[in-house]
């Protein structure tokens, strides 16, 4: 079986959708398929690291090379290139590999574009977990915690597969591991020591200062450890550094981190964003402040905190206030810091992309006539 996957990462956009597709890859390829990435060189892109896990990548023209239409706003403006050109590429880079699935996970792209492909390849599998677009595939794949049915039901086609819920969300295989040590060490709890920062791998808007800002208000008893997570194509990375002396509490900035379940694992408390690695936090039960960046992290810092799973603040002039006060229930109320250990448990067990691509393989053979 032969896999394409369309996918970029940027200094604007992250790099939480290269990373959940190579999750998804690495287990395709375990499974005898073969994967390769179509990706645009942006600033800030992850091609070095799909190569590094042995995965052919073919470069699309980057931004600079081509001329951005005015015309061209929002999340479009993450593709560099109108949809119908970035189409035509991709087709002249898969048109005689005889795909099998090709699998799209980028906000820029739509019916649009999957149209222009389906030609080109026997399935189409999308990864969303926004509902507001338009598809055409015949699997799509979202892995928002309480996401339904009925939100795709107008935007996909009858026939299409729906794989939803943060059960089925794409975690690297080692947070099932080290989930038993995780929910035995937050049963074991007994004060907040160490504290994990973590605002996206780029942080282009330097969330992570006004974190340690906020940090360094607070009235602890004792000072906890303090790690901050970064890439290394952090445009902020240099200044944050540099002014590590200026907060009251112990900071380390660790870069390009591989192992990410362990320090996790070591955490008792995060504070991040609310993208994919929300998922990998309820896995290991650690209690999180959860602070929305963007409009697709709204829905799911607004479910993990219905379901107590999370404590969800905004990115607004409060910001800082509002994590000093949550830090300090937290640590007068045990009760607090522990229900959302348990409600956090519950969302998601570390084994989604085995289900998924148990999924994917079941459609492919047309053994499943439903997901």
């Amino acid at each position: 079986m032969i896999i394409g996957i369309r996918v970029d990462a940027s200094i604007i956009m992250g790099s939480g959708h290269v990373m959940r597709c190579l999750v998804l890859a690495e287990e395709l390829h375990g499974r005898n398929a073969t994967v390769e990435f179509v990706t645009r060189k942006h600033l800030g892109n992850l091609n070095k690291q799909i190569r590094g896990k042995g995965f052919k990548v073919h470069s699309l023209l980057t931004t600079s090379e081509t001329k951005i239409k005015k015309s061209i706003t929002g999340y479009k403006q993450w593709l560099g290139v109108e949809q119908e050109t970035d189409a035509y590429e991709t087709i002249e880079v898969l048109v005689n590999k005889k795909i099998d699935w090709l699998i799209i996970d980028h906000y820029a792209l739509d019916h649009i574009w999957e149209e222009n492909l389906r030609p080109y390849v026997k399935k189409i599998m999308v990864i969303d977990d926004m509902a507001k677009r338009q598809h055409n595939c015949d699997i799509l794949f979202d892995q928002t915690f309480g996401r339904k049915k009925l939100d795709y039901k107008k935007l996909v086609p009858n026939d299409c597969k729906l794989l939803l819920g943060s059960e089925n969300a794409l975690l690297r295989p080692n947070f099932a591991k080290v989930r038993p040590l995780a929910l035995h060490r937050r049963d074991r709890y007994g004060s907040i020591g160490n504290i994990l920062v973590s605002m996206g791998s780029m942080d282009e808007e330097n969330i992570t200062t006004r974190v340690l800002n906020a940090l360094s208000l607070v009235k602890w008893k004792t000072l906890p450890n303090v790690s901050v997570v970064l890439t290394s194509n952090s445009p902020y990375l240099q200044e944050i550094n540099n002014n590590l002396y200026k907060y009251n509490v112990p900071i380390k900035v660790l870069i390009d981190v591989p192992n990410m379940e362990e320090l996790m694992l070591k955490s008792d408390l995060a504070i991040g964003a609310g993208g994919s690695t929300s998922w990998e936090r309820c896995c290991l039960a650690l209690p999180t402040i959860l602070i929305v960046l963007s409009e697709n992290q709204q829905k799911i810092g607004e479910n993990l905190s219905k379901a107590g799973a999370a404590i969800t603040l905004q990115k607004n002039d409060r910001m800082e206030y509002n994590i000093r006060h949550s830090i300090a229930t937290l640590m007068q109320n045990k009760s607090i810091y522990m229900k959302i250990c348990n409600s956090a448990s519950k969302i998601c067990d570390g084994n989604g992309v085995k289900k998924t691509v148990n999924k994917i393989l079941s459609v492919n053979t047309g053994d499943s006539n439903d997901i």
